[in-house]
């Protein structure tokens, strides 16, 4: 039992990395998608700008560009507005299951909702807060904070794993508890009573397990997806950047394919 309220509660640390499906997603700077403009910046500092009509700004100065350039500019600009909305919300649906999953099992092997074991609760209130800062939506504008990401691992740093060993620790106790009553209650030999325990048990990983699996595949072909189009839009800006000379400084995408198959998105 133990080893399955672990379990549960490692699939939120997880989407920590923010890696949907095959995709390993690393943003180092910080991407503003509003309405008029596409922008990345680095600290305040503005590197590059696009609005929908293929304008270009470079270092906060407009740059020439002649028209199958921007062709492309439209092209890439809308390209990452849909992907970025796209991650934020497979990000969000990936966040939303993993504190389910945690609290289905809370649930379920001690009769107690999440909200009773104070330290998780606050671990998990911080992780919501910091990922809140992070990815920030503001009407039809997202920004996404890659500069500030390293927050996010300070979030699942000790204060996170010492709420997940105590919430272990508080659940084993309602888990021995309920082993007594199955050995001093119900029908046959302290076997039989022992046997059907365990059964009971096994059936609630295996409801838990069920559960989480059917919303997971769903996000998994969501991140299938979500690579595919991230590796299409790679190609756009390395067409862009042989054009662009100057835009080249600027290589927000790339993408890679590891030994295991993952592609691999630097931003």
């Amino acid at each position: 039992m133990k080893t399955l309220i672990a379990t549960s509660m490692l699939l939120l640390s997880a989407t920590a990395a923010a890696e949907p499906s095959q995709c390993n997603l690393q943003l180092k700077q910080d991407l503003r998608i509003a309405p008029a403009m596409v922008e990345l910046s680095d600290r305040g500092h503005s590197l590059w700008q696009i609005d929908p009509q293929g304008n270009l700004w470079l270092n906060g100065n407009p740059h020439q560009v002649n028209a199958s350039q921007r062709e492309l500019l439209v092209q890439y600009q809308a390209g990452l507005r849909d992907q970025t909305e796209k991650t934020v919300v497979l990000v969000g649906d990936a966040m939303k299951l993993a504190v389910s999953a945690v609290g289905q099992a809370m649930t379920e092997l001690t009769g107690k909702d999440i909200e009773d074991f104070d330290g998780l609760q606050s671990a998990l209130h911080k992780v919501e807060l910091t990922t809140d800062e992070l990815i920030v939506r503001d009407g039809q504008t997202i920004e996404i904070r890659g500069s500030q990401m390293q927050q996010l691992d300070e979030a699942f740093g000790p204060e996170f794993e010492k709420a997940m060993e105590d919430a272990v620790q508080q659940s084993m106790g309602s888990v021995f508890w309920q082993m007594g009553l199955a050995m001093m209650s119900g029908e046959g030999d302290f076997e039989q009573r022992m046997e059907a325990f365990g059964d009971r048990m096994e059936l609630v990983g295996q409801q838990i397990e069920q559960s989480v699996e059917l919303r997971a595949s769903a996000l998994e072909h969501q991140g299938d997806a979500l690579c595919q189009n991230l590796r299409a839009l790679d190609q756009v800006e390395s067409r862009l950047q042989q054009q662009l000379p100057a835009f080249a400084a600027y290589d927000l995408l790339n993408t890679e394919q590891s030994e295991d198959g993952a592609t691999l998105v630097s931003f």
